[in-house]
C-alpha cells in the first residue's frame, strides 16, 4: 500500500485540495501501474510561520505561493 505524504506551507480550500489529492493518486496509480484503491494520501497543512527558507519563515518573507 503505497503512502504519499504531503507537506504544504499554504492553507488552501477544500476544492483545491480535493484536487490535488485526485490528481496525485491518479498519477501515481498511472505511473506505477497499480489501482487508486491502493494508494493512501496524508496532507498536512502548516502555518506559514512555522515554515521557513533560509532562516526566515514564510509569513516574513514576502513569497507568494499564489499565481
Amino acid at each position: 500500500m503505497p503512502l504519499i505524504h504531503v507537506l504544504n506551507a499554504s492553507p488552501s480550500s477544500t476544492e483545491k485540495k480535493r484536487q490535488l489529492l485526485a490528481a496525485l493518486t491518479a498519477t501515481y496509480a498511472e505511473v506505477m501501474e497499480i489501482r487508486p484503491n491502493t494508494i493512501r494520501v496524508v496532507l498536512h497543512e502548516l502555518p506559514r510561520e512555522n515554515w521557513s527558507v533560509a532562516g526566515v519563515p514564510l509569513a516574513d518573507s514576502g513569497q507568494n505561493e499564489s499565481i
